[in-house]
């Protein structure tokens, strides 16, 4: 089945990894293409480079448009089976879409310290 957008993650994150390795096995259909924009090859779309990309969640739709953060997460959400479709749908109200992104927000300061922690225990003997 042809995918019906793009989701851009930071495939060097192991919060990210854990996190989209999750979604990419609820997502059987194949209605998601993945890239992982920490790879050097990694392709960016029109407008967008490798940093814009890696400080946040980007998800990009079949008719090109872009959406990051909360946004981007509920557009995913709702391509995937289940609960998560629902969960979609509701994250899109834009009342739900504007409260998920000041979490948003408040979380992405504190994302490299929750980087280094997580790379630190999994490096742990």
């Amino acid at each position: 089945m042809k995918s019906q957008f793009t989701v851009f993650f930071d495939g060097a994150c192991p919060l990210c990894q854990r996190e989209i390795a999750y979604y990419q096995r609820l997502d059987t259909a194949d209605q998601i293409r993945w890239v992982d924009v920490s790879a050097a090859d990694a392709t960016c779309p029109d407008g967008y480079c490798q940093l814009d990309l890696l400080k946040r969640f980007h998800v990009q739709c079949e008719q090109g448009q872009m959406y990051s953060g909360a946004a981007g997460f509920a557009r995913m959400w709702a391509a995937l089976p289940g609960v998560w479709r629902y969960l979609g749908k509701v994250a899109m109200l834009p009342p739900i879409t504007w409260v998920l992104e000041i979490f948003y927000k408040a979380f992405l300061p504190i994302r490299p310290w929750m980087q280094r922690r997580a790379k630190a225990l999994l490096n742990h003997p």
